[in-house]
């Protein structure tokens, strides 16, 4: 039975948009009229309206005519990744990490080329000294969290990181090993770099164009990575991290 209170026009609509996508930018109106199944005038009329307000352009390639997606649904997209808080939808994926594994989740960011941590969470396992807290700015290449957003940084950003920290070439060449490593792994792993006897790992956080804007980390002391427990670790931290990618429009 057809639910009353949806207007099935801009459903739709709706089909037609999401057709468009970094494969298929643009679609002649036979490729939509044969993928959304519609008849070719029904796509017709939709696809006339939709570029009346702006969400389709038309475009020529030769004499033939084709859509793609138009500025205004850029616009309205740049205000809902204005309107994302990055550290509330995070909560519930830091506060899952703790519960699950008792040691301490943390959310950081990059800002100017350091790692800020701007959200945790205490897990059964706290410890208040040699921990980090809300606030305190590390080193990207220090640290579970920070090594998971600098691995995944554009090149261009992490030759600024490097010609920042100032360090040796060999130190250099070490690190960006150590990069390519977490690449291929997808997560991090430091032990006694930002405190004596504490480990940690990173997982990062993508956007929906695919460029990291965070990390989650778990962090504890380095007895709590054992061998037995690492792999679990690093199965709950990545959930969270690609749940939260997907939340921010990231699409795998």
């Amino acid at each position: 039975m057809r639910d009353k209170s949806i207007i099935q026009s801009i459903e739709k609509a709706a089909v037609i948009l999401k057709l468009f996508n970094k494969d298929e930018p643009m679609l002649t109106l036979h490729d939509i009229h044969i993928k959304a199944g519609y008849t070719k005038t029904t796509a017709m009329r939709f696809c006339n309206t939709l570029c009346k307000i702006g969400f389709l352009e038309k475009v020529y390639v030769g004499k033939i005519p084709y859509y793609r997606l138009g500025i205004e649904l850029f616009t309205i997209g740049s205000q809902v990744m204005h309107a994302i808080d990055l550290p509330s939808r995070a909560k519930k994926y830091l506060t899952d990490i703790s519960n699950k594994l008792g040691d301490n989740s943390y959310l950081f960011i990059e800002r100017n080329n350091q790692a800020y941590c701007i959200e945790t969470v205490k897990g059964e396992y706290f410890i208040q000294a040699n921990t980090t807290h809300i606030g305190d700015v590390l080193p990207l290449n220090r640290g579970g969290g920070p090594l998971a957003i600098l691995a995944y940084m554009e090149s261009e950003r992490q030759a600024e990181v490097f010609e920042l920290l100032k360090l040796s070439k060999e130190k250099t060449e070490a690190l960006k090993n150590r990069l390519v490593r977490i690449r291929e792994k997808g997560y991090s792993f430091s032990s006694n770099e930002t405190y004596q006897n504490t480990a940690a790992i990173g997982v990062p956080i993508f956007n929906h164009l695919g460029s990291v804007v965070a990390a989650f980390s778990v962090g504890g002391i380095e007895q709590r990575f054992s061998n037995e427990r690492f792999p679990e670790i690093v199965k709950i931290t990545k959930e969270a991290a690609n749940n939260l990618s997907r939340e921010m429009g990231l699409q795998k």
